[in-house]
């Protein structure tokens, strides 16, 4: 049997604050797609070769720029370190404003986590997951363009926990996993002050999150 190769992908997690905690913009996939069917994912998607190009010229500061570094340093390498933080970002950047119309400052995308799709499926795929803080002030806001999507807009987490106990909605684990997280953290400034360990090790034991902080060393 051929195995299922696994390719490189970026999700990004749109997150500002609400009344009833933290909120996510997500998109609910189309019942007829090949991989997620139906399920309520983040924007995002597989990294094209003209990312490595793109995130070469993304203007990003030395400071970022180390920063995740250090954040994706268990993810395995593709080229370098800083190349491939950088194509990360571009991905997540082209993937958000191709499927919302959002048009984000690349240092405003935090590293948060990785997932590796287990084998079975016939499509496999390393994604990497930034948090985006968009505020309710901010003039940029995303939108319900792709067509992958039946909807895409901005959901309670707590209410989005809800709906995938009850079946209301299908949720994958990892999408499962982050949302529980942001919620026990509970604002979006507790999200960016944690700095998670990014490890891509599977573990959704409970209590096992919210993760340890991340520090650059000397930072």
């Amino acid at each position: 049997m051929t195995a299922v190769p696994v390719r490189p992908a970026v999700s990004v997690i749109p997150l500002r604050d609400g009344p009833a905690g933290p909120e996510v913009f997500v998109q609910h996939r189309q019942p007829t797609m090949d991989f997620a069917a139906g399920a309520v994912v983040f924007p995002g998607g597989r990294c094209d070769p003209g990312d490595v190009a793109k995130g070469a010229a993304l203007a990003v500061s030395d400071a970022i720029l180390v920063d995740h570094v250090h954040r994706w340093r268990h993810l395995p390498v593709a080229q370098d370190r800083q190349a491939d933080a950088r194509t990360l970002l571009a991905t997540g950047l082209r993937e958000l404003a191709e499927e919302t119309g959002l048009v984000a400052d690349p240092e405003l995308l935090l590293p948060w986590d990785r997932w590796v799709t287990p084998e079975g499926p016939p499509k496999r795929f390393d994604v990497s997951f930034y948090v985006l803080p968009v505020p309710h002030a901010s003039a940029r806001q995303p939108a319900h363009l792709t067509s992958e999507a039946v909807d895409s807009r901005w959901e309670a987490v707590a209410d989005l926990l809800a709906a995938g106990r009850d079946g209301r909605v299908r949720l994958m684990t990892p999408t499962r996993v982050i949302l529980q997280e942001l919620l026990d953290l509970g604002t979006v400034a507790a999200v960016t002050r944690l700095r998670p360990v990014i490890t891509g090790v599977r573990d959704d034991r409970p209590g096992s999150r919210p993760r340890v902080t991340d520090v650059v060393p000397g930072g």
